[in-house]
């Protein structure tokens, strides 16, 4: 077996992690390579996931993400502990937005079943590390290890900067050793096979903490606010050529929308409580939509601290997010400052307010891209979206990068519209009806009913 764990492929790390004669492979994808199996770790069972990186870049399609998302539902039903082992380029571009809608429901099912009690444990490791939409995905489970040359960020270094210099440079803020330094993961390990194993040993060992709805969002505050002290320079309240944003709540709704009280208003972020068809509500606003910026740490630690507010403030009350801005932040200070960490602790934010009884809307508008639908859109009950609205894996500006350094051509006949390609979402026709149509849904979701306020959570 060679020395590099990150040199084997996927079934090969599944073999070096398992015990001996316990590894049972339940998928294996011809093409992608990636591995799905039970196995027992120093005796203890469990079960794997593993991308391969040698193939197809480790990219993550429909196919791949269905067979993660068996592994996922097999825990579920057998609270077995999960072991997912990155190392990917990020959401399949070629399969456009169904792979980014099923990758997407991935993260949302990861991030439940480890709130709830199952212990998830991630690796990234290997020849691509862990990029695009599953960097936030990796940051969903109790223990995230990270080989210490690898890499783990939301947008390639190529596509990040440009020239060779500046990729050099955001390569070390990437790298493993770097993240755990910042803290942004667990641990760094070694490449050795015998390493990698007893850190994830070591990582399924630790005990769980549970604590209740405020607990968990406030852990996950403090730890966006440590990020926040990270960029350089600090984070304006306003980023800077950010154009005068409109009060959406008031032009947009006509008078149906009664504004009670501002809540928060941080970066893209302005939040504000309202009386929403006679219920009271919390609005969220993320944009405006032609804003050059994305979503950074500060908007995530803005709409967490606007979650917290809610659950806080009344049991059940419903939170509708507008997804305005383009995508996540592409820059090398907010990778620096641990940005696929800050999203994933948004999307557990959310989760959080939903497992403990909060029915989530969110409507989309101009287009969502990536992480930024990953984190925001994808933990709501339900996905609004306003006619015209296109969805990708990564933002325009990206992909274009990304097609000119893969040579990759979108087919001409290839729909932008999210309505029409992303299961169970609702196209809304214009903002004028937005207020009818939300009453609507909050109606229907309300009548579903998860009812888990006194819901303990395990971090």
């Amino acid at each position: 077996m060679p020395a590099s764990f990150a040199a084997l492929s996927a079934a090969e790390r599944a073999a070096a992690l398992a015990d001996p004669g316990s590894l049972h492979v339940l998928a294996a994808g011809a093409e992608s390579g990636t591995v799905t199996a039970t196995a027992r770790l120093d005796g203890r069972p469990l079960l794997l996931a593993l991308t391969d990186g040698h193939q197809r870049g480790g990219t993550i399609g429909l196919a791949e993400a269905n067979q993660l998302g068996d592994l996922v539902a097999r825990a579920e039903r057998r609270r077995m502990p999960v072991v997912v082992c990155w190392d990917t380029g990020g959401v399949r571009v070629q399969e456009g937005p169904a792979a980014l809608g099923a990758a997407a429901a991935l993260g949302v099912r990861l991030a439940r079943l480890a709130l709830t009690g199952t212990r998830v444990v991630t690796l990234v490791t290997g020849p691509r590390g862990c990029f695009g939409a599953p960097s936030v995905i990796a940051a969903l489970g109790h223990r995230t290890l990270v080989g210490r040359d690898a890499l783990w960020g939301l947008t390639g270094p190529r596509l990040l900067e440009d020239g060779e210099a500046h990729a050099d440079a955001a390569r070390a803020v990437m790298r493993g050793s770097a993240r755990q330094r910042a803290g942004h993961a667990s641990a760094a390990v070694g490449d050795a096979p015998s390493a990698v194993r007893g850190a994830v040993a070591a990582a399924l060992a630790r005990p769980l903490v549970r604590c209740g709805a405020l607990a968990a969002l406030d852990r996950g505050l403090a730890l966006t606010a440590g990020l926040l002290t990270q960029l350089d320079p600090p984070e304006a309240d306003r980023p800077a050529g950010l154009p005068r944003q409109r009060d959406f709540f008031a032009y947009s709704f006509r008078g149906h929308w009664r504004t009670l009280e501002p809540s928060v208003r941080l970066g893209l972020v302005h939040a504000a409580w309202g009386e929403l068809g006679g219920t009271r509500t919390l609005g969220i606003i993320l944009g405006p939509e032609r804003s050059p910026h994305g979503l950074g740490v500060a908007e995530a630690h803005a709409v967490l601290a606007a979650v917290r507010q809610a659950v806080a403030a009344v049991p059940r009350a419903p939170i509708v997010t507008f997804l305005f801005c383009r995508g996540h932040a592409s820059d090398l200070r907010q990778e620096r400052a641990g940005l696929p960490r800050a999203l994933a602790e948004c999307l557990r934010g959310l989760m959080v307010a939903r497992l403990a009884g909060h029915p989530l809307l969110c409507v989309l508008g101009g287009g969502a891209y990536g992480a930024a639908y990953l984190s925001i859109a994808a933990p709501s009950h339900r996905v609004l979206a306003l006619r015209g609205t296109a969805v990708a894996p990564m933002a325009p500006r990206v992909l274009a990068a990304f097609s000119k350094l893969r040579e990759i051509r979108t087919a001409a006949e290839s729909p932008q519209d999210l309505a029409a390609l992303v299961p169970n979402i609702r196209l809304v026709e214009s903002v004028v009806r937005l207020p009818r149509a939300l009453s609507e849904e909050l109606r229907a979701v309300e009548a579903a009913g998860e009812r888990g306020a006194r819901q303990r959570f395990a971090l």
